[in-house]
């Protein structure tokens, strides 16, 4: 019994993977890997951007209550409470630093360079510290009517990414506080508010 059981032993040959087998697990191993990669890099691409958009809206968000601070305190110092806006300064910029009742010297009748409403990331605050781009443009449109019964529309429009050319381009194209071409696929998102006096 114990030569037999010897006899069919040595008849048994071992036999490994052959090239091409292993090649093609190889192949299958690498796609598996490089669809996984490509699948977590969108989606780390995507979390980033949603990122981004949340971070815009909230600046979009702190740029018209920015416009309704200046109001507010003109109307505690006893005026109208628009006595800082003008009727053709209408393209602003304004910061959690700026003076309490400062319009004048942030709106202008035309709107300016896009370098003007560059948002720099300083002390835990985004501000317009200089004309160095990075992430974020704040643009503040104020359409303002004086008369019996003044109010303002506040549109304040925020920007992110840059695009091919590395810049941002504002997509109120005409300067008139249009937002039909400010969409989050734009990389774009805007908030609007309607001021009107106290008195």
């Amino acid at each position: 019994m114990y030569s037999a059981l010897k006899k069919h032993c040595k008849k048994r040959t071992l036999r490994g993977f052959s090239l091409g087998e292993v090649l093609l697990a190889a192949f299958v191993l690498t796609v598996g890997v490089l669809t996984l990669t490509a699948l977590m890099t969108s989606s780390l691409r995507q979390s980033l951007e949603s990122q981004n958009a949340i971070i815009a809206v909230e600046l979009a968000q702190e740029g018209v209550e920015l416009v309704r601070n200046v109001r507010d305190n003109d109307f505690a110092a006893g005026n109208d409470g628009f006595s800082n806006f003008s009727n053709p300064d209408k393209h602003c910029h304004v910061d959690y630093n700026d003076p309490a009742a400062d319009l004048g010297s942030n709106c202008k009748p035309a709107r300016g360079d896009e370098s003007q409403y560059y948002l720099q990331y300083v002390g835990g605050f985004y501000g317009h510290f200089n004309a160095t781009k990075e992430r974020f443009s704040r643009y503040i449109y104020i359409n303002y009517t004086s008369g019996s019964d003044p109010n303002a529309v506040v549109r304040s429009f925020v920007y992110w990414g840059g695009g091919a050319s590395g810049m941002f381009v504002l997509a109120d194209v005409l300067g008139n506080g249009d937002t039909t071409k400010c969409t989050v696929a734009k990389k774009c998102v805007f908030t609007e508010i309607t001021l009107t006096s106290w008195r």
